[in-house]
């Protein structure tokens, strides 16, 4: 009878800790380093389209920090599946710095082949938030997301 008791009581502890662990509601921290980068992602191709450095440069120094919290939150989840987002937030980190390279170049002088870097960058950056969005990002009725 004891031991029926407690393997109930294990079966039940570890389907909870997996539900939770499917669906669960993002650290504060996270929370905002997604609402920052919500942001740089809005904001940055109207500043590129506008060729406003400086605006860009502030997108740029908004998006580092975050990428940086989302970074530490995928490499410290203790579970399976976290390989792509791992990737997409390398690829997004990436196309930040190729982006501030390019800001700088574009920063000196007109340069076309700057503002064709950053347009090449910021599609890559877009599509890096979009593929780790579509595997561990669930919008929940009210509008609001929990991790998958």
């Amino acid at each position: 009878m004891r031991f029926r008791w407690w393997r109930l009581t294990c079966s039940v502890l570890l389907l909870t800790g997996l539900a939770t662990s499917a669906n669960e509601n993002p650290p504060k921290e996270y929370a905002d380093a997604m609402k920052s980068l919500a942001i740089v992602a809005r904001g940055l191709p109207q500043a590129l389209d506008a060729r406003d450095h400086e605006k860009m440069n502030d997108y740029i120094l908004l998006a580092r920090p975050a990428l940086d919290v989302v970074q530490k939150y995928w490499r410290d989840r203790d579970i399976d599946h976290t390989d792509e987002a791992n990737t997409a937030i390398r690829d997004a980190s990436k196309s930040i710095s190729e982006i501030s390279v390019s800001v700088h170049l574009m920063s000196l002088s007109p340069n076309p082949l700057a503002v064709e870097g950053a347009e090449i960058a910021l599609r890559n950056f877009q599509t890096a938030c979009t593929t780790c969005h579509a595997t561990h990002r669930l919008e929940l009725p009210n509008g609001t997301y929990r991790i998958k």
